[in-house]
């Protein structure tokens, strides 16, 4: 998640050869038409798969809190958590297997699946279910207090698209290395804990940290498409405006580079002077009477340019275009 690197044990022995868990069409015909769909291809799940997925959504807040120490431990990150999500026409391919450390992965990159109603309760989402195509979905989510509901989310596939992206990362290190169960992650943390241990200002963070994330997101796409309608607005205004810009533009390169041609010759000068100071040719007092009108004379062409420069981007800049814009512009149009 964080490019860090976990030390990872190798399993005594593997049950059968590795075979990555990439997405497919199913081939069953369970997933081939429109509708609700099971969580996975078989009838009824067993008793005991439902215990341990109750064991999982029951204490899903209380392992969220205690994310950065199971990141931190290889067989806490590859606990099996009992959960099958999938999708239509696709079948549970990508999602098989997920781990503890994939959906705390996933709730950190996807701040979407961490989720405030209106009455401020917090709820994970940790099932998905839907239509990779029509985005229709039948999700799950569950609550602080464990209670678990359907939820409709909105923009599915930024919830599943990363989800297999994740689960599927780690497919061979899921095969080759050896986990914990759920059960001995939560002794483990329940002891390293003790009874007195308060979690919410964890949960709290992780959910603040969540909102900072989408909003950041939010920022950065609706930037990349103020950015795409401001370039398309001036590069319009620009052509509208062609040859007024145009003429205004060169005026002021021409003022500029005459401006710059005084500089140089006045630098010029400068360098000379220091020539003949350094081999006492003039004394430090002619020097120094010398060099002062010269810095003058200087600053005040620097001023003048600036000024021009100013006229011009004040010309302009009600209209929401600046100088860097009408720069590139002239030097688009001219092949520069």
């Amino acid at each position: 998640m964080n490019g860090a690197v976990l030390e990872c044990i190798p399993k005594e022995s593997h049950q059968g050869d590795f075979v990555p868990d990439k997405m497919k069409l199913d081939a069953t015909g369970t997933y081939l038409s429109i509708g609700n769909k099971p969580c996975k291809p078989q009838p009824k799940t067993t008793e005991e798969l439902e215990r341990q997925k109750k064991l999982f959504t029951d204490n899903a807040f209380y392992l969220l809190a205690h994310q950065e120490r199971i990141m931190r431990d290889s067989r806490m990150f590859l606990a099996p958590v009992a959960v099958q999500n999938g999708l239509a026409y696709i079948g549970t391919s990508g999602f098989n297997a997920p781990t503890l450390g994939i959906y705390l992965e996933w709730w950190n990159e996807c701040p979407i699946a961490l989720r405030v109603d209106k009455e401020s309760r917090r709820s994970l989402v940790f099932h998905l279910a839907g239509s990779p195509l029509s985005g229709a979905n039948r999700c799950a989510e569950v609550y602080e207090d464990g209670r678990t509901e359907s939820v409709q989310v909105s923009s599915f596939i930024s919830h599943w698209r990363p989800f297999t992206a994740i689960n599927t990362r780690y497919d061979e290190a899921k095969h080759m290395y050896q986990a914990y169960t759920l059960e001995q992650v939560l002794e483990i943390l329940h002891t390293e804990d003790g009874e007195r241990w308060d979690y919410s200002a964890e949960i709290n963070e992780r959910f603040m940290q969540s909102e900072i994330n989408e909003l950041k997101k939010k920022v950065e796409r609706l930037t990349k498409e103020s950015e795409k309608w401001y370039s398309m607005y001036a590069d319009t205004y620009m052509k509208y405006k062609d040859a007024e810009i145009s003429e205004a533009f060169s005026t002021f390169q021409s003022f500029r580079e005459e401006c710059e041609a005084q500089i140089n010759s006045f630098k010029m000068r400068k360098r000379a002077l220091k020539a003949d100071l350094k081999s006492n040719r003039m004394d430090n007092i002619s020097y120094q009477r010398t060099l002062t009108p010269l810095n003058k004379q200087i600053r005040e062409l620097e001023f003048r340019v600036s000024t021009k420069k100013y006229e011009l981007i004040n010309k302009y800049l009600s209209e929401g275009i600046s100088y860097d814009t009408i720069e590139s512009y002239m030097n688009k149009k001219n092949n520069i």
